[in-house]
């Protein structure tokens, strides 16, 4: 019994075990193919991962390409539109009518050392906002500076005055021709805007070398230093051709340096005035040796023949040439010298209010400053033409002088350019901020 037992429940448990073991489980099954496609799937993507990461590298890198072309385009776009109204040639004696209506801008050492003063008061400030100072390259400038390339030196002094209407560019036209100067080695007499020694003088004395004269020891001492900072550098060889007394004392003795004169009118004020005339007869003289190139620029030349605000003794009111700087510079203008030239401006506001309905040299220097030029070869200065109005509205827009959105439109500047009647100081005007 217990043997048949035993049989039975043997039967029993193998027929349980060939069940469990013939039956499948769904849920294993499942499991199992899950667990296989994603070992697969792990192993398949642990190969393909550095491939993944290259091409996205590589994307990457194409983003960057592209990025560095539109930036390129947009460079290039920029450089275009600035050589529209701006030149790369920034030497004077290297600019053509090639350069005509373009910009340039002056290095700021040329500025200190010619343009401490003689420049227009609104041209200073705006080339202050601007934080550069640029010359239009204009066709006046450029055929005084064609004519002095091809001086002949030995022959007299030639004389060229720039005239026009007021706010036409005259100044700024001679300061491109003293920018000339300063890169061709002239030796520069500078005098800008004598009008305000008629109007406004600082100090008057009494003149120790002539009797009659006026001194302004001030505006002498001030010409000097201007001087100096203009031609040192040509002028630390010459030497004086005489010798002058100023006192018992003090003299300059024959082969001195002229910058020994200089020096001494800056420290002795006084006589600051008769050491200007002394340079400039020294000036002459080592300009007939042909030792310098001399360039005479007078802005406002018709003011040496004017009345001034002074008063004599006898309370009549001084003529300009009884200055003793204006007598000195008076001398320079004549063409009795050589290896040299004379460059002047005439403006109308130099004269009396009553004197100032035409913009010819004739009618503002008078008979008596017309015969003391002639001969003189007349430079007109006018408005701006078409190209050199848009030039500056440009330049004005690439300075962000001009921020309105519809100045940037061709409307907009000929909106511009008919509001100003393409006059440079009137441009300048609509142009600027309220």
């Amino acid at each position: 019994m217990d043997a048949s037992m035993r049989a039975v429940r043997c039967g029993k448990t193998l027929r349980l075990f060939s069940a469990l073991f013939s039956r499948p489980k769904t849920h294993d099954i499942a499991s199992n193919v899950y667990s296989t496609s994603a070992c697969f799937k792990s192993a398949s993507a642990k190969q393909q991962h550095p491939h993944v990461q290259s091409l996205s590298s590589c994307r990457q890198m194409s983003n960057l390409a592209e990025q560095f072309k539109a930036a390129t385009a947009a460079k290039r776009q920029a450089v275009n539109v600035q050589t529209v109204f701006r030149t790369q040639e920034g030497d004077p004696t290297k600019q053509s009518t090639a350069q005509e209506g373009l910009f340039y801008t002056v290095p700021e050492e040329d500025v200190t050392r010619i343009f401490q003063k003689g420049l227009p008061p609104h041209f200073t400030r705006q080339a202050k906002t601007f934080a550069e100072t640029s010359f239009m390259v204009r066709k006046p400038a450029l055929q005084v500076i064609e004519y002095l390339k091809h001086l002949n030196l030995d022959h007299p002094a030639p004389r060229f005055v720039l005239y026009g209407k007021r706010g036409s560019g005259r100044t700024l036209s001679l300061a491109h021709v003293l920018h000339f100067g300063l890169r061709d080695n002239w030796v520069l007499l500078y005098l800008p805007w004598p009008c305000d020694w008629n109007k406004w003088p600082h100090e008057v004395s009494p003149s120790p070398y002539k009797s009659g004269r006026m001194d302004l020891p001030i505006e002498a001492a001030e010409w000097l230093v201007s001087f100096k900072a203009q031609n040192a550098h040509l002028l630390k060889d010459i030497r004086l051709s005489q010798s002058y007394v100023w006192t018992k004392r003090e003299t300059a003795d024959e082969g001195s340096l002229l910058l020994d004169v200089v020096d001494f009118g800056l420290n002795r004020m006084k006589f600051a005035t008769d050491c200007v005339g002394v340079i400039l007869k020294e000036l002459r003289k080592q300009a007939a040796m042909h030792k310098i190139k001399l360039l005479v620029a007078v802005d406002g030349v018709n003011a040496f023949w004017n009345q001034t605000s002074v008063k004599n003794l006898e309370r009549e009111f001084l003529m300009a040439d009884q200055f003793s700087l204006v007598h000195n510079f008076k001398k320079m203008l004549l063409s009795n010298w050589t290896h040299g030239a004379i460059v002047c401006t005439v403006d109308a506001e130099a004269n009396a209010v009553t004197r100032r309905e035409q913009t010819t040299p004739y009618y503002l220097l008078g008979k008596e400053g017309f015969e003391w030029l002639d001969p003189f070869v007349p430079v007109h200065v006018p408005d701006y033409t078409e190209k050199e109005a848009y030039s500056c509205i440009e330049y004005y827009l690439d300075r962000n002088w001009i921020q309105h959105e519809a100045a940037q439109t061709e409307e907009g500047k000929k909106e511009l350019i008919f509001l100003s009647n393409k006059n440079p100081f009137q441009l300048m005007r609509v142009c600027a901020a309220k």
